[in-house]
């Protein structure tokens, strides 16, 4: 999704001097519409898949010790497993609803899938089972396939061949969860393939341009997903959403 972006040619750290690059309305153009055709193909994607994990918690019974209508002297964790969950997937369901930009319809879908893991591990342990892992996601895109696990005998032993040759990118590659597919692009020294997100910048007093930059650099003000993978990592996410503060970072970055 938008690998090639224009920008990266201007942040290579070999232009000895910064400057504010010139940005045509052509380019502009072709940036907005480079965004606009990823967020048709995301939105159509989310959907979906947020339509699906719906129709999976519509028919799913709850287990006697979780709900709302559940004794007093029920499993705690279980009533909270579950309110955490049907929180969740009513905040995916308004970011859909609401999405401002890319990663919030990321964030949307990172959300339904948590719901569904919260859901199955209340099921799991009403029954006596394992409890599912929940997946790792990919913190460049949290839309990719699973991030690998470092803890898995492959990466272990990986970890301690490699020991006695880690370089920068070694470095790199373990520093946040990667899938394999963004893994094997930082070892080779390439930009993996990051979700990106619109944002402004200001060009001159009078002039304005939206870039597309990787959805982690855009500040905390103007998003909540820069430091969590949309959603991925925390339990604090659908509350924030339910109360609307995913509008009130993005009404801040349309005012700067």
């Amino acid at each position: 999704m938008l690998r090639r972006w224009w920008f990266m040619e201007r942040l290579r750290p070999a232009v000895p001097e910064r400057r504010t690059p010139e940005v045509s309305k052509e380019r502009q153009q072709l940036v907005l519409e480079e965004w606009a055709a990823a967020r048709e193909r995301l939105d159509r994607l989310v959907s979906a898949r947020v339509t699906a994990v719906g129709e999976v918690l519509r028919v799913a019974e709850l287990p006697p010790d979780a709900g709302l209508f559940a004794p007093p002297d029920s499993d705690p964790r279980a009533r909270g497993d579950c309110a955490w969950a049907f929180d969740a997937f009513q905040a995916a369901g308004k970011l859909l609803d609401e999405a401002a930009d890319l990663p919030d319809l990321a964030a949307a879908a990172v959300l339904a899938d948590r719901a569904l893991e919260r859901f199955a591990a209340v099921h799991a342990r009403a029954a006596g089972q394992a409890v599912p892992k929940a997946a790792r996601r990919c913190f460049y895109n949290p839309l990719h396939t699973a991030a690998e696990d470092p803890h898995s005998p492959a990466r272990k032993q990986h970890r301690q061949r490699a020991r006695r040759r880690t370089g920068p990118r070694e470095a790199a590659a373990d520093r946040r969860p990667a899938c394999p597919s963004c893994r094997r692009a930082i070892l080779a020294g390439q930009t993996p393939d990051v979700l990106p997100a619109l944002i402004p910048v200001k060009l001159s007093r009078l002039r304005t341009a939206r870039v597309l930059v990787p959805y982690y650099t855009v500040p905390q003000q103007w998003s909540l997903w820069s430091v969590c993978a949309c959603g991925a990592y925390g339990d604090e996410w659908p509350s924030l959403v339910l109360r609307g503060e995913h509008r009130k970072r993005a009404a801040a970055a349309r005012r700067a």
